[in-house]
């Protein structure tokens, strides 16, 4: 009876250290942000973050799925105030992908090593009909994507006092705010709007560049992020992020969103190389 008992212990156990090993880990995209990820004219989700998901979670062994949820279930603004959506907080998911680090998200979230750098820049009308100039803004009125890190937070680091602020629910609303006049400039981080004025300018308000958002009681980063550098060292992330356009079209990556490659110093014997300390915000 003892014997009986002890052994359905044992293959009980057994059972529970294989389904642990075999986790699925859950990553949450837009679906809408091409060319990082978006829902292909095949209706199939694609993209860079796809790829770079299936990549580190190769190197690191570990079972990957991807779902597409709505932004907000992620990461929201609630009267000026970002927090964490109810997904990523209920635990729908492991990781939201490609939030960039800033103190507002820290409160509640945590994040992975960043895989590249973020910016923030000004659009306005074409032309600039309205004068905005980005170095003087205390008489303007700017708009800012819900959910973004490019927020009111952001603008007062970056020493930016306003007249007034608008978030905008979505890049069509935005859009409304600048060709009605209720705005001067939008404050986001694309480097690109069709049919409007990204000015040059590029401003930095983050703790590193984007990663994998997550709560701060998962245990992603603890294989993720050593995947990630053995995926960075090798050369295989300069080879996917310096081809993102070319393979999947879409807004045009800019120039400051690869991290560097790895740098490297002589060997000891003064011939060769070796792989030293990454370079780059992390």
């Amino acid at each position: 009876m003892y014997h009986g008992f002890l052994t359905s212990t044992i293959i009980l156990q057994s059972v529970f250290i294989f389904c642990k090993s075999e986790k699925t880990w859950m990553f949450s995209v837009g679906g809408n942000r091409k060319p990082a990820n978006f829902i292909d004219t095949d209706g199939y989700l694609k993209g860079a973050d796809v790829d770079l998901i299936k990549s580190v979670c190769e190197i690191a062994n570990k079972r990957c799925e991807i779902t597409v949820q709505p932004f907000e279930e992620c990461v929201r603004t609630v009267r000026d105030r970002i927090y964490p959506g109810i997904g990523i907080m209920s635990k729908w998911y492991d990781a939201c992908v490609g939030y960039v680090s800033i103190p507002e998200r820290l409160n509640s979230m945590a994040f992975t090593d960043a895989y590249a750098n973020a910016v923030a820049t000004f659009t306005v009308l074409k032309g600039n009909p309205r004068n905005f100039n980005p170095d003087n803004v205390s008489e303007s009125v700017i708009t800012t994507l819900n959910g973004l890190f490019t927020s009111s937070p952001c603008l007062k680091r970056l020493n930016k006092v306003l007249k007034g602020i608008i978030v905008a629910a979505d890049l069509n609303k935005v859009k409304d705010l600048l060709n009605n006049g209720s705005a001067d400039a939008v404050f986001s981080p694309r480097t690109l709007i069709p049919g409007y004025d990204v000015l040059p300018a590029r401003y930095d308000c983050t703790t590193s560049g984007l990663g994998m958002m997550i709560r701060k009681d998962n245990e992603l980063p603890g294989w993720w992020n050593p995947a990630f550098q053995s995926f960075f060292k090798s050369g295989n992330y300069t080879v996917w992020c310096k081809t993102i356009n070319q393979k999947y079209g879409g807004i045009r990556i800019d120039d400051s969103y690869c991290l560097p490659p790895p740098a490297v110093k002589p060997t000891a014997s003064g011939s060769g190389t070796q792989p030293g300390q990454i370079v780059g915000r992390r």
